[in-house]
């Protein structure tokens, strides 16, 4: 019986199924709209619906580019459809280069209007109650035309967005560089605000809120709303209580909207971020408590990427975070 012929040892490698000359030649943008919207909806009739297109146009420009890129996108199920493997690969990619589709969009229109565009923001938990609001209003002075498009969350999931271009600023305590991961840290740049404080606050008909002098130890026994132990605060926080421990009755919070309820309708003390603890105070829903021994925890301000130039639009919002961090900072 023959030998097997040996395989040729001097073949050229095989050439690799794609490159960027083959994508951009295939690719279609809308495609790209497309699959980002199915993604989204989880289903090709709500896509439809919200692209204003029919089902099967929907159906084959899903077909054409599962073609192009060598393999399903989605898993069709009776309740709609979820990403393969090779769908959560390529969501990503899809994400990023639709926001520079949508920057590009911005610069265009800035450059022939200057007050029109769209601003997607990252906020965290220290600056959602009084920072970003603060700015938002001067924005809509400033260029009322402007959208804003505010995203909650925390830093492992905002500061990824920012560096893929899905955000393009993420406002609230900034992280210490320990906190970024590497090849993200290259790309952002922050900018410290003003310096962020925990103060004492109690429900505005709580029988402390008239109170001129307090001891920490006098509030010992209440119930307590602190923040949580993954938050920028909690250093402070253990100092704070210090050699007597934290509270035995306590709930580990950061939703301002879960803590407001808390302490409306109970004798719940809480910590809270000053600028918060102030902008509710003043709208009489909250009495912040004389109560000493709470410095600041750390630097408030914004973020965004250094390898590229914010839209006109960002920019303009930026100039409104800037004055009302300098407003919430005066007087610290």
């Amino acid at each position: 019986m023959a030998e097997p012929d040996a395989p040729d040892a001097a073949a050229p490698p095989a050439r690799p199924a794609h490159s960027r000359a083959s994508l951009a030649r295939r690719l279609r943008l809308q495609q790209l709209m497309i699959f980002e919207q199915v993604r989204a909806s989880g289903s090709l009739l709500a896509a439809a619906g919200e692209l204003a297109m029919t089902q099967p146009a929907i159906s084959k420009a899903l077909r054409e580019l599962e073609s192009q890129v060598g393999g399903a996108l989605f898993v069709r199920g009776k309740r709609g459809v979820t990403p393969t493997e090779l769908g959560r690969r390529f969501e990503p990619h899809a994400a990023s280069m639709l926001a520079e589709l949508r920057l590009l969009a911005e610069t265009l229109n800035a450059t022939q209007a200057g007050t029109r565009g769209q601003v997607v923001v990252g906020t965290l938990i220290s600056a959602s109650a009084a920072l970003l609001p603060e700015a938002i209003e001067r924005l809509r002075r400033a260029a009322p035309d402007v959208v804003v498009s505010v995203r909650v969350g925390p830093n492992t999931l905002l500061f990824p967005l920012l560096a893929r271009g899905e955000l393009d600023v993420v406002v609230g305590a900034l992280p210490g560089a320990a906190a970024v991961a590497g090849a993200e840290s290259a790309r952002l740049a922050s900018r410290p605000l003003y310096d962020e404080a925990l103060r004492v606050v109690v429900g505005a008909q709580h029988p402390l809120a008239r109170r001129r002098k307090l001891a920490l130890a006098e509030l010992m026994a209440l119930d307590w709303i602190v923040p949580t132990p993954d938050s920028m605060a909690w250093p402070s926080v253990r100092a704070f209580f210090g050699a007597a421990g934290l509270p035995a009755r306590r709930t580990e919070s950061v939703s301002i909207l879960t803590n407001l309820a808390l302490l409306a309708g109970s004798a719940r003390v809480a910590l809270m971020p000053q600028a918060a603890a102030e902008r509710f105070a003043q709208g009489g829903q909250l009495a912040v408590l004389p109560v000493r021994g709470l410095g600041a925890f750390g630097a408030v301000g914004y973020t965004v990427r250094a390898d590229r130039a914010p839209s006109a639009a960002t920019e303009r919002f930026l100039a409104a975070l800037r004055a009302a961090g300098e407003h919430l900072g005066r007087g610290r």
